[in-house]
């Protein structure tokens, strides 16, 4: 039995921590809110996140980052990484503990500048939290330069419905995880704006070019005909339960956007433009998403942004 650590209360932390914990091991789930956290502990259940899932009683909902433990996962939101890598910097883990970040973005170099620590794996998906939960099939993917490290978290979370596959380059199951997002942004918009099945398939195969040229930029596999590439963009880009999706539908019917939703393609445009790389396609996404947040005046027709993300494509 090993000890757990996951930072993080939301649908996929719990998922993990649930999933980890029907496996056999003391996971200790950290949530900023004593409401989820008295709920964990005392009903065994996460409404809010996930709905009507019963979950082990091996989980101990807490508020601190419990320091004995064999492995951390980071199952935050992006936006909120780089304060919970300050935290971890702060607190003494055992030197064999093993970090597993589960939060999708370019959080690789943060995490060791500002932890100081190389122990570390990336899990990417393609996974829903819900799904997980249900115990339906699934795969999700380890990505880390050390196969036996990976391999101690590959351990730690198969069982007969759920199977990690280990994958060797960290750098492109980040890349993977951001871009995948934002051609998810792109078929939302493409579903919202009735562009059809052609349309969507040219503009997921642009995003999958401007994966390869960032891998290429910066030294990174380009192979992505696997779980951490193709499988998680599929996934994500299909489905109306992709939260990413159905924000592009949003987009189109002139929602007005959080700051937060637009934070993985502003990052990723301002890689590019540091990197001296061309992304169509990222580039109009991000422009028709920093058009809606409320501190901009301009707001795009239905026919303007179907005339931008057309010329994305085809470009």
């Amino acid at each position: 039995m090993k000890r757990v650590l996951v930072i993080g209360a939301g649908a996929w932390g719990t998922a993990l921590a649930d999933l980890i914990a029907k496996n056999g091991h003391e996971v200790f789930l950290q949530a900023n809110k004593a409401q989820i956290i008295d709920e964990i502990n005392h009903k065994t259940s996460n409404e809010k996140f996930l709905p009507g899932v019963k979950l082990s009683r091996r989980i101990f909902a807490v508020s601190n980052l419990v320091t004995d433990v064999d492995f951390v996962f980071v199952v935050t939101p992006s936006s909120a990484c780089e304060k919970v890598f300050a935290e971890i910097a702060k607190v003494k883990f055992k030197k064999s503990c093993v970090f597993v970040i589960a939060s999708k973005g370019l959080n690789i170099d943060s995490f060791t500048k500002i932890t100081g620590k190389q122990n570390y794996a990336i899990l990417s998906g393609p996974n829903f939290a819900a799904e997980v939960a249900a115990e339906v099939p699934s795969i999700t993917t380890i990505a880390a330069k050390n196969k036996k490290l990976a391999q101690g978290v590959i351990d730690l979370l198969n069982n007969n419905h759920f199977h990690a596959l280990y994958f060797k380059d960290s750098r492109t199951a980040e890349i993977c995880g951001v871009v995948k997002n934002i051609i998810a942004i792109g078929c939302g918009i493409v579903d919202g704006l009735g562009l059809g099945v052609n349309a969507k398939s040219a503009l997921v195969l642009k995003g999958i070019s401007e994966i390869q040229l960032l891998c290429k930029k910066l030294k990174a596999s380009q192979d992505i005909a696997n779980a951490v590439g193709f499988g998680d963009i599929f996934l994500t880009c299909s489905s109306t339960k992709s939260r990413n999706n159905s924000l592009g539908v949003l987009v189109v019917r002139g929602e007005k956007l959080e700051e937060g939703k637009t934070a993985a393609s502003y990052r990723v445009v301002a890689l590019a433009h540091r990197l001296k790389v061309k992304l169509d396609l990222c580039e109009a996404i991000n422009q028709i998403l920093r058009a809606r947040l409320e501190s901009f005046t301009q707001k795009f027709s239905a026919e303007e942004v179907r005339k931008i993300i057309s010329k994305a494509i085809l470009k």
